[in-house]
């Protein structure tokens, strides 16, 4: 009976590991599909945005009317170039609201396709379970039952700390590639400053180049935020109570709304630090939570060891 009750616990413990993975892809695929519409209506605004700019930029362009107009005003290069400004700002946005969606949908491809081949266990736990009680009633002791019942505490709690583990990795992630953004910042505001003062022409294409990295560093920190918010979602955001995730998700809209409007002002560098230097803070304050849900679930895992140990020994 030992040996099957043996073999029972572990095909249990299998068993429930396959059901969590399936509720854990549940909930990474929920989360997802949230993340989708959200970016797919951005992805619409900004593409009607582009289309109106596109437009605008045309008429001026063409041998219109309005065209007319603002060539005897004498306004037509001014007014063209702040459109063409305009409609290169508007292709940006819509640009990384594109990528945005398409590295979601292919992490929703992904996790679809995991589900698809993970079976439900519940039936073969349902009958692991009436052997288990017909086993442990026939064997009598209360040691059994007790073990038992330490072992189905444990194995959640086990299977618990890797997903917070999980998720602190992505949260590591996340704030590192914001690090990233904030050092190319910080680099372009110190050239910023030298460069009106009269740097010159070579300390403005460095601040350029830092703007541009930084701007580059984007793509990396959007898909790092949106990976974390999944785990966050994986983990169940009722035990991290600092954190809202929802909030990640417009991390590049704050970007560009900081610095590409006005990219060559430093007062625009100074939008994008605060921007990014918030983004940083809400992960770190989210890491801070997961951290402490970590400890509370290594207290409960070490203390229901000891238990376990204490019943063996005194068997």
């Amino acid at each position: 009976m030992q040996a099957r009750l043996q073999q029972i616990n572990e095909e249990w413990k299998r068993l429930e590991e396959a059901r969590e993975r399936r509720e854990r892809l549940d909930r990474r695929i929920d989360d997802l599909r949230a993340q989708r519409r959200e970016r797919k209506e951005k992805e619409q605004e900004c593409a009607g945005i582009l289309a109106k700019e596109r437009a605008d930029v045309e008429a001026l362009e063409k041998r219109g009317l309005k065209s007319f107009l603002a060539a005897l005003s004498g306004e037509k290069e001014e007014r063209l170039s702040r459109e063409r400004r305009e409609e290169l700002e508007a292709a940006v946005r819509y640009d990384q609201a594109r990528r945005d969606l398409e590295y979601i949908d292919d992490q929703l491809r992904a996790l679809l396709g995991q589900r698809e081949t993970l079976e439900d266990p519940a039936g073969e736990l349902e009958r692991l379970r009436k052997e288990k009680e017909a086993l442990l009633r026939g064997m009598g002791g209360a040691v059994g039952a007790q073990l038992s019942g330490l072992d189905g505490q444990l194995a959640p709690l086990l299977r618990r700390l890797r997903e917070v583990d999980e998720a602190l990795s992505a949260g590591q992630q996340a704030g590192s590639a914001l690090s990233f953004v904030r050092a190319e910042l910080d680099d372009a505001e110190g050239l910023g400053t030298w460069d009106m003062l009269g740097g010159g022409l070579f300390v403005t294409m460095a601040k350029h180049e830092h703007i541009d990295e930084a701007r580059a560093g984007i793509d990396q920190a959007q898909q790092a935020l949106c990976r974390f918010r999944a785990e966050l979602a994986d983990v169940r955001v009722e035990d991290v109570p600092q954190i809202q995730i929802g909030e990640f998700a417009t991390f590049a809209d704050y970007f560009f709304d900081g610095l590409f409007a006005d990219w060559a002002v430093q007062s625009g560098i100074h939008d994008a630090q605060a921007n990014v230097e918030d983004a940083a803070d809400r992960v770190e304050q989210a890491l801070d939570g997961l951290r402490q849900l970590r400890g509370d679930l290594e207290r409960q895992v070490q203390e229901l060891e000891r238990r376990r140990e204490e019943l063996v020994e005194q068997a």
